[in-house]
């Protein structure tokens, strides 16, 4: 790499980190929480603790992030499925005035947002690295990983704005989030990566070279050096073109969840960054519905837009959202299925306004009004007998039978409507409807 180039991409690295280091006056706000949280588990007299989650833990949070999550670990002897009704009452007595939210899932956890803050308080069995399999839900690992990440960042403080600037750079360039309907880098993937390369601009530069995204030839990640062989130990369900083994979970896969698509535009961003360094690959731009529009419209002469509005159904950000992701991903199948092909397409949630917007870009021109309607093979004569008596017009292709039939759509948004009053889509939001034909 050219030196001016080198010096300016540090220049701008330097910059970002002054940007997005947090005042941390944010965590007096933090520490009084959990001192409320442990003085009702003492009164209670329940065998737990209330400890820090996440960045907060970690010292990796980011300016004007006000998501804070905490955990309370209890004993291992109660039952797993007690935990959520153990913490609602330990709850209750630390903000007896403070709505709290129950949050279903696999097992219910709590939001509440006080002081400005938005807090998430989920209840984990306490296990140690040395009895990981007395486990009994993912979510009981997740101290876990805050201890290996806490541990190296004591061991190298310079790494918790390395990983701030990481994380900032995933988020600007939307492949950040594990939710299931973004299949993004997770925070935690974001860390391993950060310490095993060493620093963000290491991190990039290794991930800029890469060439080809595939399973056939996956890029391992072992910073503990755990395995001997990862793709023989490994469930060959989880192995994915990005291999990160869970340094608390040797077995697992840390990235299997993470998405081809988010893979390849991460990689493709290092490499936009390296070759042309600017500060707005750090800048995290607000979803604009007018502005989306106009680009999918200079991208798409000649083209439909049809912007289908949503209202979601209560619970959790990442149930809802997977809900809405599943609805945006059946009307392109079966628009597909339907010879109406998607050109292009974008898709907005917002969980705090309840909503959440769709974009479907088709060609302008209709459908032809009849079709050609394939029937069996001229040697299946009973098949054939049966259409001919279904069918009064039949003509013969080749070995088929077949016969010319109306065509039920001819314009998308009368397929769409239908489709809207389907099982598998209305059971899935609140309220969907057609708001603009463009």
């Amino acid at each position: 790499m050219e030196p001016s180039k080198l010096k300016k991409i540090n220049s701008i690295i330097e910059t970002v980190k002054d940007i997005v280091r947090p005042n941390n006056i944010i965590l007096r706000n933090v520490d009084d929480t959990v001192k409320r949280i442990h003085e009702s588990i003492k009164k209670s007299k329940i065998e737990a603790e209330c400890v820090k989650g996440g960045s907060i833990a970690k010292d990796t949070f980011l300016k004007n992030d006000h998501d804070v999550d905490l955990f309370v670990r209890f004993a291992l002897h109660y039952p797993d499925n007690e935990l959520s009704e153990l913490l609602q009452k330990i709850l209750k007595i630390a903000f007896p005035k403070q709505h709290i939210d129950r949050i279903h899932g696999s097992r219910d956890y709590y939001q509440f947002t006080l002081k400005e803050l938005d807090y998430e308080i989920i209840p984990v069995l306490k296990i140690h690295k040395s009895n990981f399999h007395e486990a009994k839900n993912i979510t009981d690992f997740s101290p876990l990983h805050v201890e290996w990440t806490g541990g190296k960042i004591r061991e190298h403080s310079e790494l918790a704005d390395e990983i701030r600037i990481a994380k900032q750079f995933c988020k600007a360039n939307n492949v950040y989030g594990a939710e299931s309907y973004i299949n993004g880098l997770s925070g935690h993937i974001v860390d391993i990566l950060v310490i095993h390369y060493g620093s963000f601009l290491s991190l990039i530069k290794k991930f800029a070279s890469i060439e080809e995204v595939s399973i056939k030839k996956p890029i391992i990640i072992d910073t503990d050096s755990l395995l001997k062989n990862p793709l023989n130990e490994m469930n060959a369900s989880k192995i994915s073109p990005l291999i990160i083994v869970d340094p608390v979970q040797p077995e697992r896969n840390a990235a299997a969840a993470l998405g081809k698509e988010k893979l390849s535009i991460f990689i493709n961003a290092c490499k936009q960054f390296i070759d042309s360094p600017s500060e707005k690959f750090f800048e995290i731009k607000k979803f604009d519905l007018k502005n989306k529009i106009l680009e999918l419209k200079n991208k798409n002469n000649n083209s439909k837009i049809i912007l289908i509005k949503i209202k979601t159904l209560e619970g959790s950000k990442d149930i809802v959202g997977t809900k809405v992701f599943k609805v945006y991903e059946d009307l392109i199948k079966h628009s597909s299925l339907n010879e109406f092909a998607v050109i292009d397409s974008a898709w907005n949630f917002n969980y705090e306004k309840k909503s959440a917007s769709l974009l479907l870009v088709f060609d302008k021109e209709k459908l032809s009004d009849t079709v050609e309607h394939l029937g069996p093979p001229l040697s299946s004569k009973t098949d054939v007998d049966k259409f001919r008596e279904k069918y009064e017009k039949t003509k013969t292709k080749g070995n088929r039978i077949y016969t010319i039939i109306k065509r039920k759509y001819v314009v998308p948004e009368k397929l769409l409507k239908d489709l809207f009053e389907e099982k598998y889509i209305f059971e899935r939001v609140r309220e969907i409807s057609i708001e603009k034909i463009l």
